[in-house]
């Protein structure tokens, strides 16, 4: 469990003059929780949804399947299971979390007031069961609220994300070790998860952009069959989970040398995201950040970037704040944000760098440690 985030939610849920919540976000839950589902294989056939939490005065109760009771009981919450697997009788596992969801509320019918609830991840049976078992209680949506909450981190949780993105360092070390021209994306991206893994003992839920030579100025992708060649550089966005938090950092990886059109653009890069970090500190609103590294690359000749700039990293590889143009959200001490701006050049490639800043009382802490200096 973790008390911080409980506290939080329980205070603004007070504020709020609302009595209790419905948890349907799987990043919350491991947020408040600790419980982080699995997700190498994406939705389960033998479970109802994501799993729920019922939050009231501080205490959490989780709504799982039968193959995750374990896993979510050694987190220290409740758990009210429901029958996922079986080969006993048909799966129905949306109708068994909506039967679990009301063993969980029985009793608090009477209940009147207002009820949180993250709607946009709550599935409409599900949402017909809550209003159903509470007629009396009005649904408050909070889904914009707790992801405010949940940007700032408590020193038990970047404790976390110093650990998740140490992996990711290892992972762009293994890179530059096993690169090499006449070797495919896909044979080098086998050999990296194949180090990675071994290197944190077991099986490592992971996100990459993993693309070589022209591809590089698609922005990103996985892994293919591409050949690498000298003079090709190698991108990787390496983004993985390590109980229940995630990493994220981006490099290029040149195979001898890097022709002088993406070096010249690799060096912007760089600098642009050093240009970023300089301008991280509290009460920066988001959007100015992402303008200064987006002005940085348009002065030195080439097109801004498509995509963000950057943004928060937590139980959510995307999370508040998003480093965009419209945010103009001030930062806070606490949060962790990614930053990543790129150069993307039709015909000869891209590049696109990333770091993972720690907004600090009076700046930034740069987490990662990937990037090597640049001279």
């Amino acid at each position: 469990m973790n008390p911080y985030a409980l506290d939080i939610l329980d205070g603004y849920l007070r504020a709020q003059g609302i009595w209790a919540a419905l948890v349907s976000n799987p990043f919350t839950l491991t947020w408040l929780t600790g419980y982080a589902a699995p997700i190498e294989t994406g939705p389960s056939p033998f479970e109802g949804g994501p799993a729920l939490g019922w939050v009231q005065t501080g205490e959490v109760t989780l709504v799982v399947s039968n193959l995750e009771t374990a896993s979510a009981s050694a987190c220290g919450a409740k758990v009210q299971e429901y029958v996922g697997y079986t080969i006993d009788e048909p799966l129905r596992g949306t109708r068994r979390m909506s039967e679990a969801l009301r063993a969980v509320l029985k009793g608090r019918a009477g209940g009147r007031g207002r009820v949180g609830v993250e709607m946009d991840t709550l599935a409409a049976p599900l949402l017909t069961s809550l209003a159903e078992a509470l007629p009396r209680c009005g649904l408050a949506p909070v889904d914009e609220a707790v992801a405010g909450l949940r940007a700032v981190k408590s020193s038990e949780e970047i404790a976390k994300l110093r650990k998740v993105l140490a992996v990711c360092d290892q992972a762009q070390a293994i890179v530059r070790h096993c690169l090499r021209a006449g070797a495919s994306e896909l044979e080098l991206w086998g050999q990296v998860r194949g180090e990675i893994e071994a290197h944190v003992g077991g099986r490592l839920p992971a996100l990459v952009d993993f693309v070589a030579g022209p591809r590089t100025a698609e922005i990103g992708g996985p892994p293919g069959g591409y050949v690498l060649h000298e003079g090709d550089a190698l991108m990787l966005d390496f983004v993985a989970r390590l109980d229940g938090y995630w990493g994220d950092n981006t490099d290029m990886h040149p195979v001898g040398t890097m022709s002088e059109p993406l070096a010249a653009a690799y060096r912007t890069a760089r600098e642009a995201l050093q240009s970023g970090i300089d301008a991280v500190r509290p009460g920066q609103p988001a959007g100015e950040i992402d303008g200064r590294m987006r002005a940085f690359v348009r002065r030195a000749g080439f097109d801004p970037y498509p995509h963000h700039s950057g943004h928060g990293i937590g139980t959510s590889y995307h999370e508040e704040p998003r480093i965009v143009p419209y945010n103009t959200s001030p930062l806070k001490p606490g949060m962790v944000l990614a930053l990543e701006p790129g150069i993307y050049l039709p015909g000869i490639g891209g590049v696109r760098v990333e770091d993972v800043v720690l907004v600090t009382d009076d700046g930034a802490e740069v987490l990662t440690r990937h990037l090597a200096r640049l001279d």
